[in-house]
């Protein structure tokens, strides 16, 4: 768009979304205006920042003559996309949309990622491993990295004349992909080189009118634009029918992916399937994998307390997920905190990890009193909870691998709750950082203890 823009970013958020499209807006001399339901304490010192810079705040309210007043409005994905005040919107955009209606995205070779779960960690290792291959990558998207954020470092090397990465990888979730759809409406859908969709379960239903219109949204992302499309072998032949392409071009991740298994972990296989469906060499691809570190809030190794392991897996707010991640350690004890926010969805899945799990420490919410515990009590297994702290769960849980430690030692301590955050805390990524912040207290004193105890031991000369 050319011209001085009046912006309104529609919704701030606290994942820095909010913050990257100001500043990408206000740098470029367009009028800015931000609104969001929250308070100026809630949202942080950004906020001031992007005052100071000149922009309109308006907080704790969404006003029509806001949205009247701007010329592009810049959606945040989790404002539902039937918000009233948006229908008389002039345009709305998202980060995504933005970037990927640059007039140079085709120099660029896209990977599109999405899921129901799995997709942060399939879009980092896919980076990982093709900047291993000294190619040039960059990541966006639902992460936590804006689209604004990379067409800010594309506009920057047009202005040197320096070249585009080789690659982009894009995770997208579903409410981006019904943002980013509806957007290019008005715009040329780019090619991508490959798309992948890692699991579908169901999801979000708290903010779907059904599974069917859920499904529909990650669809949105896969077509002819597609050269190549990774899916879960299991819905193979119902995405080929919905999708209407070739069968050679639809490939499955589990087929692709066989000569990886039990050398890597099951969460990475759908990086391997998607490498090497983009051609790279297998020994090669296992090789970047095998030095791949992981993702913050995802099976992420925290640290080990006298011999029992402490695993952070916030990012799991599904009951499948916990099904995923409680079977990446069967072959010990787990000691499962989970419990949550409902999202509209049924916790008969937790039946096994239930069943299987050395202890379970819940933690309060919805989902937890409406049907953990309902199905814990059918099951006639113990829990312990709900609790309103995570320093209340987490001393619980250690209290739990104590009673044990004559009988075992190797354990796991794992946070994977199954359900959404917000009755106790900002986000996901809150509850797994006060997890990280619990587990590494403990940690100290445990360290603290034995040393006390080694300096009142009697010497031996």
């Amino acid at each position: 768009m050319g011209g001085k823009m009046r912006v309104l970013i529609f919704g701030f958020g606290v994942h820095g979304g909010g913050y990257a499209a100001a500043e990408y807006f206000l740098s470029r001399g367009h009028d800015v205006c931000i609104t969001d339901l929250r308070s100026r304490e809630e949202l942080g010192y950004e906020l001031e920042t992007l005052a100071s810079k000149g922009s309109r705040l308006v907080l704790g309210e969404h006003r029509p003559d806001d949205v009247a007043w701007a010329d592009l409005v810049v959606k945040n994905p989790a404002v539902p996309a039937s918000h009233p005040l948006l229908l008389k919107a002039k345009n709305i955009m998202n980060d995504m949309a933005w970037l990927l209606s640059n007039p140079k995205i085709d120099e660029v070779k896209i990977i599109a990622i999405t899921g129901t779960k799995g997709k942060t960690t399939t879009a980092s290792a896919i980076a990982h491993v093709l900047e291993s291959m000294g190619k040039e990558t960059q990541l966006c998207g639902n992460m936590g990295i804006s689209g604004f954020t990379v067409a800010d470092d594309w506009e920057r090397r047009q202005a040197k004349a320096a070249h585009l990465p080789s690659y982009l990888v894009c995770e997208f979730s579903s409410w981006q992909i019904h943002d980013w759809f509806v957007a290019m409406a008005h715009h040329k859908i780019p090619r991508f080189t490959t798309a992948v969709l890692t699991s579908f379960f169901p999801d979000h239903l708290n903010r779907y009118t059904g599974l069917e219109s859920y499904r529909k949204d990650k669809m949105h992302l896969f077509g002819p634009h597609c050269d190549i499309m990774l899916v879960p072998e299991t819905i193979r032949k119902t995405f080929m029918r919905e999708v209407s392409v070739p069968a050679k071009n639809v490939k499955s991740i589990e087929k692709l992916s066989a000569t990886a298994q039990g050398t890597i972990p099951t969460s990475l296989h759908a990086a391997f399937a998607t490498c090497r469906a983009m051609g790279f060499p297998p020994s090669l691809i296992l090789e970047a994998l095998k030095n791949f570190k992981g993702v913050p809030h995802r099976q992420e190794y925290v640290c080990t307390v006298a011999s029992v392991m402490f695993i952070n897996d916030s990012a799991a707010t599904i009951p499948e997920a916990v099904v995923f991640s409680c079977s990446s350690f069967a072959s010990l004890p787990i000691h499962l905190v989970c419990g949550g926010t409902d999202k509209n969805l049924e916790a008969h899945s937790l039946a096994e990890p239930f069943r299987q799990a050395a202890s379970i420490t819940l933690l309060d919410g919805s989902f937890t009193r409406e049907k953990i515990i309902p199905l814990l009590r059918e099951m006639n297994l113990e829990f312990s909870g709900p609790f309103q702290t995570m320093h209340e769960a987490v001393t619980v849980a250690w209290e739990k691998t104590v009673d044990r430690l004559g009988h075992t030692r190797n354990q796991v301590v794992m946070l994977s709750p199954g359900a959404a955050s917000f009755e106790l805390f900002k986000h996901e990524f809150d509850r797994g950082d006060q997890f990280c912040r619990e587990v590494q207290e403990l940690r100290k004193k445990e360290i603290t203890s034995e040393n006390e105890q080694s300096s009142d031991r009697p010497s031996t000369h």
